[in-house]
């Protein structure tokens, strides 16, 4: 098995709090994958115009086969979240998915 992780703000880039997505992604996540690890954190980053985003989020890391699920997964909750990126985890190796403005 791999180990793979999605890092998904609690809140969107209006400040809406994202805690039933979390909700969503956590079922979602022990449909596929049987269970997860959540590890509360704050990070950042600067968009293309030089714009600072620092946020809360949660990591959720799995433990998986499928790196294209988890890939799609990580998409699908950066359109739900309206955030213009996701950071995600495959195995040791960052993958940031730009999802849009």
């Amino acid at each position: 098995m791999r180990e793979y992780s999605i890092v998904l703000p609690t809140h969107d880039n209006d400040g809406i709090s994202l805690a039933e997505l979390h909700n969503s992604l956590k079922r979602q996540l022990i449909n596929m994958f049987d269970g997860y690890s959540a590890t509360a954190q704050t990070g950042g980053w600067l968009n293309a115009e030089g714009e600072l985003f620092e946020e809360p989020s949660i990591r959720y890391t799995v433990a998986g086969l499928d790196e294209k699920l988890v890939m799609s997964t990580a998409r699908k909750y950066g359109i739900l979240g309206n955030q213009q990126a996701m950071y995600v985890v495959l195995d040791g190796t960052v993958k940031i998915i730009t999802i849009g403005e």
